[in-house]
């Protein structure tokens, strides 16, 4: 025996595991999954995809029990919420703004408030004022009238929170509570300070939520529903690790119950797992190394892709002619299982060099992890065999194999046909072939999907697929030209197109703005010379209001408002989230709540004939990107093809020896597309990454059907081609049952992800098994 393969392997064993106990971190940033893009739209469409206030939100109602009952929950859930230090702010009506942004508001209200002009405090404006606060006097609202009268007899707080806390927009009142429209459901809001793809972080928002609200509910009776981008995301990983960690475990069982069937011994079964085994930690420890970060999907969808690695050892104890030695197969067979490794390897490279973070990994996962399989095949695995290797002859079987096989031979034009046909009805599907909607492809159920559309109307939310985005060389020019379109804006809300907007300016007006307000303020003896001649015909005591006339002339002299002014807040929040920057520019977010007609909205963009105002629909340029990524996608795969073609007639010193090998792969992976489209599903690039599986899986079964022996340097004798040939019928079919049972059982995943991915490599596999016989030489 050799020594040195196997201390080579047994140290590399030991640096990729302490390298991936000591310094491999895992993530679950889903927006790993997200393609790069230039385009700058789409760039501020990923960002606001990953920390946007949208993203961040968490709908949450409580039903089941009297409105009575439900406003006291409320109130209990928001203040547990609130405390538990996951949230930015929650918001159930009970009180519009936190006591800090109170007082902030009522210090800087004056820089605030669009009603801040001269005429405002002229004599006539301030008594139109004084009159209008005598009558909300008498009004439910006069408790709160009376407080602010002293220092604010304009109303420019209460105007201010009556804005900002919703009024007409947001759920009617119960209990001093949010409620639905049929008084039915409590309504809660809130902002988690986590962003949506960090689903770690919000699995742990859901818990605690979860933790806090029995204690907060007064009966059993009362539910809890709970919707948001953040509940869509754990609850699609959670679907997917549940799938894929129960099918892997089914998939496992059949290949290992294949295996022993086919090698007849529970010792080589072991053995013949060791490369997978390996392989499987040569991935990780790659990706590791070079992205910092295993992702999640990596782990459990790369274990997939390693599957493949199995077949290696497959076909070389399984090819083993009898008296022959394990070194003596390995010698024949390895030219031929060289091309197998090296096409299945380059074939990665599609995944490699994609604009996906996530499937970049998937491709490196691959790479490196097909290679050191058949690596270990080549030099450790014939060291560690044992002496006396017995695999079961299955010799019936085997017989049953060569008439099928001569029966299939019959029927080599099938391919060529195939090809020709799936290639003519593919081109005339067209760009109907593809499935470009990413919402059609979350395995989240259509049920949850009404619910949060359901709480989204009933909380005037704001909409998760559009924003207006305003454009700026610096923060200021950002903010003023939003500023500009106020008035337009409140033209769409009367029309109907949407039902209320947000905007960063009206938590931080434009210096511009504030400064213009500020000069608009008079000086305290013009104030006072004309409170006193409004006080004239009210009964008001002119001593009263000299709060307000003090805080008139610390008006005139306060700082420019800032965003620091509100950090901490959740109007912090607002502001962060909506006024962003990108490189050298600075971008206005408007965030728009119950969008009534895209045509409309798309129509208003459009007509004011602005380059630096913009319409970014989330969805559209998401499912915009995907089409992109696909397009870019399959011009990678090209280029691999072009590259295993390369490699193929390097390897077989003919470049004419390929076609015979191409061609049955070929025609099942459009053959398989066309079936897939016929029986009505669209593809998408889950679809793509699989017919690259596919590519490797099938180029296999081309080189060992119909490629037997020509290779090896240590010719059969005569007598032995037919038992060869029995024995390349034998493994292609063995590796084939054990691809599709390890992908077959992801075909009854509830994820359409892992349903694509399952389905097409199963359907593949078997289509080029049967294709490469039709196509080998009896």
């Amino acid at each position: 025996m050799k020594r040195w393969p196997v201390a080579i392997w047994l140290a590399a064993l030991a640096c990729c595991v302490w390298i991936v106990m000591a310094h491999t971190r895992f993530s679950t940033d889903m927006a790993a999954f997200l393609p790069d893009s230039a385009a700058p739209a789409q760039q501020l469409m990923v960002e606001q995809l990953r920390n946007g206030a949208p993203s961040r939100m968490l709908l949450l109602a409580l039903q089941g029990a009297e409105a009575e009952q439900l406003a006291v929950n409320s109130k209990k859930l928001a203040r547990a919420l609130e405390a538990s230090g996951h949230f930015a702010y929650v918001r159930n009506g009970e009180q519009a703004l936190t006591p800090a942004e109170r007082e902030r508001l009522m210090q800087y209200r004056y820089l605030l408030s669009p009603a801040t002009d001269p005429a405002h405090f002229s004599a006539d404006g301030l008594r139109q004022s004084l009159q209008d606060s005598l009558q909300l006097l008498a009004s439910p609202a006069g408790v709160m009238v009376r407080a602010l009268l002293p220092s604010d007899p304009t109303g420019e707080m209460l105007a201010l929170l009556e804005s900002w806390g919703g009024a007409g927009s947001g759920p009617g009142l119960q209990g001093g509570v949010w409620f639905s429209a049929d008084g039915k459901r409590a309504l809660l809001l809130a902002e988690t300070k986590a962003p949506a793809f960090d689903i770690d972080a919000q699995q742990k928002v859901s818990d605690e939520v979860r933790r806090i609200f029995p204690a907060t509910r007064s009966s059993p009776q009362v539910e809890l529903l709970m919707s948001g981008p953040g509940i869509f995301a754990v609850e699609s990983r959670n679907r997917i690790r549940d799938d894929a960690w129960r099918l892997s475990m089914i998939a496992t069982a059949l290949v290992a119950a294949i295996l022993l069937l086919a090698y007849g011994s529970p010792r080589l079964l072991v053995l013949g797992m060791l490369p997978v085994a390996s392989g499987a930690l040569a991935g990780l420890t790659a990706v590791s190394l070079g992205y910092g970060t295993v992702h999640g999907i990596t782990l459990g969808f790369g274990a997939t892709l390693i599957g493949e690695a199995v077949d290696y050892p497959t076909y070389l104890f399984t090819q083993r002619a009898t008296h022959e030695s394990l070194r003596q197969t390995l010698r024949r067979i390895w030219p031929t299982l060289r091309l197998a490794v090296l096409t299945t390897v380059f074939g990665s490279f599609a995944m490699l060099l994609s604009g996906f973070s996530g499937l970049s990994q998937l491709g490196m996962f691959s790479f490196a992890g097909v290679l050191t399989a058949g690596l270990m095949t080549r030099f450790v695995i014939p060291e560690i065999a044992p002496s006396r290797l017995e695999v079961a002859e299955r010799t019936a079987t085997r017989a049953l194999l060569v008439h099928g096989a001569a029966a299939l031979t019959r029927l080599g034009w099938v391919p060529v046909a195939v090809l020709l046909c799936a290639a003519f009805y593919l081109a005339a599907r067209g760009n109907t072939l593809w499935e470009n909607d990413l919402a059609n492809l979350s395995p989240v159920s259509q049920r949850a999907k009404e619910l949060d559309q359901g709480l989204r109307n009933e909380l005037g939310a704001p909409d998760v697929r559009y924003l207006i985005a305003v454009q700026g060389s610096t923060q200021q020019a950002a903010l003023e030209r939003s500023e500009r379109l106020m008035p337009a804006l409140q033209t769409l809300v009367r029309q109907g197109i949407t039902d209320g907007f947000d905007l960063a300016a009206r938590v931080i007006p434009s210096e511009k703005t504030q400064a213009a307000r500020q000069a608009a303020l008079p000086d305290q003896e013009t104030l006072r010379r004309n409170l006193q001649a409004a006080l004239a015909t009210t009964p008001f005591k002119p001593d009263i209001f000299e709060p307000f006339l003090q805080d008139i002339e610390r008006s005139r002299h306060l700082p420019l408002l800032q965003p620091e002014v509100w950090y901490g807040t959740p109007l912090g929040s607002l502001a962060q989230g909506m006024l962003v920057r990108r490189g050298a520019v600075w971008v206005a977010l408007i965030g728009l709540r119950g969008v009534r007609s895209d045509a409309g909205l798309a129509a208003f963009v459009a007509g004011l004939h602005d380059e630096n105002t913009f319409l970014l629909d989330i969805k559209g340029e998401s499912n915009k990107m995907i089409m992109q990524f696909r397009d870019q996608s399959l011009l990678y795969s090209l280029f691999g093809v072009a590259a295993i073609v390369a490699v193929l007639g390097l390897g077989l010193r003919n470049f004419r020896a390929v076609f015979p090998v191409m061609l049955p792969v070929s025609a099942a992976i459009l053959g398989t597309a066309a079936l897939l489209s016929l029986l009505g599903v669209k593809l998408t690039l889950f679809h793509v990454v699989s017919l690259l599986l596919v590519l490797g899986v099938g180029l296999n079964y081309g080189l060992f059907l119909s490629l037997p022996a020509s290779l090896s340097p240590d010719a059969l004798p005569d007598g032995e081609r037919g038992k060869e040939r029995q024995r390349a019928l034998f493994s292609t079919l063995v590796c084939m049952a054990s691809t599709v049972s390890a992908f077959g059982a992801l075909a009854f995943s509830a994820s359409p992800v892992l349903q694509a991915i399952g389905g097409t490599v199963a359907l593949g596999a078997v289509l080029s098994l049967l294709f490469a016989a039709m196509r080998a030489k009896p």
